[in-house]
């Protein structure tokens, strides 16, 4: 059911229960009117500092390249609507759909809480028996969630807490959700933002993974997946979040055009991979999974 289907069906239809399923719907960020730089984690402040802030211009170019990619794969791409001075970019924080429940994000920083009026168009269209909010002393933001079937993953860092993790845990008694502890610090070449900056679960029962970017060893993952089907990344390739990918369907991939690395391994294994430029976007701490919202997913 799409967006323009509201008025002949009662709610718009949630589903997401991976990153890899066939995308059908998608909340795609804009970053129109962003206002003053924010310097909310150590990379994003870093770049000010620097003088290499990206522009609004560039922004929007890279959005609008991803934007076509998932109009040409049939995707529905939904937007924000403009609220002025708010980033509105990184739209995977602000919530989260988990199997066909809508999970609205508890932002640690206040001026990320700005951007949901710009999605309660979409969101007013969704069950309301079927949106859950964390209380006030969780804090839980999407990019430190990743699914897998049964399993979901909350990572624990500087923007979710472990009560976030405990809200899913409870919120969701029939699946095996595990926190997974992220390496925190305020230098940027050490800091792990996101669970997703760190790992990330491709369709062929494969992952990318930076081994040294959690606190504690998460034994879960490596259980779950064997060592031949994780790619495992270097410092570098953290640095420039090769992790961060996008998976439009379980063969079919969105990568930053930089990771020349990634890109032919992933064909290698039979990936179908589209390279779009979303270096300017890096520089706020996020890439192709940070600027997307699945709200629908379909297992083929």
């Amino acid at each position: 059911m799409s967006l323009h289907e509201k008025l002949t069906t009662p709610f718009f239809e949630l589903n997401v229960t991976n990153e890899t399923d066939r995308l059908e719907s998608v909340i795609l960020g804009i970053g129109t009117d962003l206002g003053k730089e924010l310097d909310i984690n150590p990379t994003s402040k870093w770049h000010i500092e620097q003088g290499t802030y990206p522009t609004e211009k560039a922004i929007q170019a890279e959005i609008k390249q991803f934007e076509e990619v998932l109009r040409l794969e049939g995707v529905e791409v939904l937007r924000p609507e403009n609220i002025p001075g708010t980033d509105q970019i990184f739209t995977r924080d602000i919530g989260f759909v988990i199997d066909d429940v809508y999970v609205v994000a508890r932002m640690q920083e206040e001026v990320r809480q700005l951007e949901l009026p710009g999605i309660a168009h979409i969101t007013s269209l969704f069950d309301p028996t079927k949106i859950i909010v964390p209380p006030q002393e969780a804090t839980i933001e999407g990019g430190d969630v990743i699914l897998y079937n049964d399993f979901v993953f909350v990572g624990i860092s500087a923007r979710t807490n472990y009560a976030g993790y405990e809200f899913i845990k409870a919120a969701f008694p029939k699946k095996n959700v595990f926190p997974i502890h992220l390496r925190v610090s305020d230098d940027r070449m050490e800091n792990i933002l996101h669970l997703d900056c760190t790992f990330q679960p491709l369709g062929k029962n494969e992952a990318i993974i930076y081994e040294k970017g959690f606190a504690q060893r998460p034994d879960i993952l490596f259980d779950l997946f064997h060592e031949k089907d994780l790619i495992k990344i270097t410092h570098d390739q953290l640095m420039r979040m090769v992790p961060n990918i996008f998976s439009i369907a379980p063969d079919t991939v969105v990568v930053e055009s930089s990771f020349k690395l990634l890109t032919p391994l992933l064909k290698s294994r039979g990936y179908k991979t589209y390279a779009v430029d979303y270096h300017e976007n890096a520089k706020l701490s996020g890439l192709l999974r940070c600027s997307t919202q699945p709200l629908r997913r379909r297992a083929q």
